[in-house]
């Protein structure tokens, strides 16, 4: 038994090393993945709390540097769409604010509307058929 434990050990060893350095390599993308993420939502943070917390001459340097970014790099432009869209998204969503009891009030009147339509069709059509 011991010779099939260390034979079974000498055949699953490479596949095991193989596995550990494929967990390393994972390990590394999701975490370079992740660094980047975070640099970005820091730097959106950092734009977009500039104008309350830093002085004008700090505020004007960090978005002259952005602005340089932004134009040479375009990896750099979509991430910044993409965060001040995603930034911005929640307040769109309840901006400009729709009244909800004047659109049930609307969607009522509409209704009416068209039930009085079809009945004046109804109505029309019926008389039609009386006459000939």
């Amino acid at each position: 038994m011991s010779a099939h434990r260390k034979a079974v050990r000498i055949v699953t060893f490479p596949f095991r090393a193989m596995w550990l350095l494929v967990l390393v390599a994972n390990f590394l993308v999701v975490a370079t993945v992740c660094v980047v993420i975070a640099a970005f939502l820091a730097y959106g943070l950092a734009l977009t709390l500039s104008y309350l917390l830093l002085s004008t001459e700090w505020t004007r340097a960090l978005w002259k540097w952005a602005a340089d970014l932004y134009a040479h790099s375009h990896w750099f432009k979509g991430a910044t769409i993409t965060f001040f869209v995603l930034l911005f998204l929640p307040i769109l969503k309840f901006w400009p604010g729709s009244d909800p009891k004047a659109d049930a009030a609307r969607e009522r009147e509409a209704k009416r509307l068209n039930d009085d339509l079809v009945a004046a069709r109804q109505q029309a059509l019926s008389q039609a058929k009386r006459r000939g």
